[in-house]
């Protein structure tokens, strides 16, 4: 899955984006924020918050254990791999870092989160997942990752 949206998406407007696409991910925003249930996701002076919600809301409690299930979740895996390519399309090295490193890091983490990754990385995310495997050498990826019609598992 690419991202939905072709408009580059505002760093206020990343919450939004997040519950949108990743629902799984709005009872955290509540509570982070102190919303009431079902109220929009703050607009407004965010953007500083990107790293830490990137990893808190999105990465830590939804994308890794769902990479880490012997099953992985398709569809969910899908819409969270969207939105990191959403948020990544931006070209300010500030959402570029905040996803480098609060989400495909994170990756290396344990073997099950890059391998059950490797189907749903798609366009310049997946890039970076392959120079970052080649640059930190990475057993069994010196050469990045494979090309997309012999990813397996996907």
């Amino acid at each position: 899955m690419t991202g939905t949206d072709s408009a580059v998406v505002d760093d206020d407007d990343v919450l939004t984006l997040l519950v949108e696409r990743v629902p799984e991910t709005r009872r955290l925003v509540e509570e982070k924020y102190g919303l009431r249930q079902d109220e929009a996701p703050p607009t407004v002076d965010t953007g500083l918050d990107l790293y830490e919600n990137l990893v808190d809301l999105l990465t830590r409690p939804v994308l890794q254990p769902a990479l880490a299930r012997a099953e992985p979740d398709g569809d969910l895996l899908q819409r969270c791999f969207g939105f990191v390519e959403d948020v990544y399309a931006d070209t300010s090295e500030h959402r570029r870092g905040a996803v480098y490193f609060q989400v495909l890091e994170c990756l290396l983490e344990a073997g099950p989160y890059l391998e059950n990754s490797i189907p749903y990385l798609r366009g310049p995310v997946r890039e970076r997942v392959s120079r970052m495997l080649k640059h930190y050498e990475v057993e069994g990826y010196e050469r990045g990752l494979p090309a997309l019609g012999t990813a397996s598992g996907g």
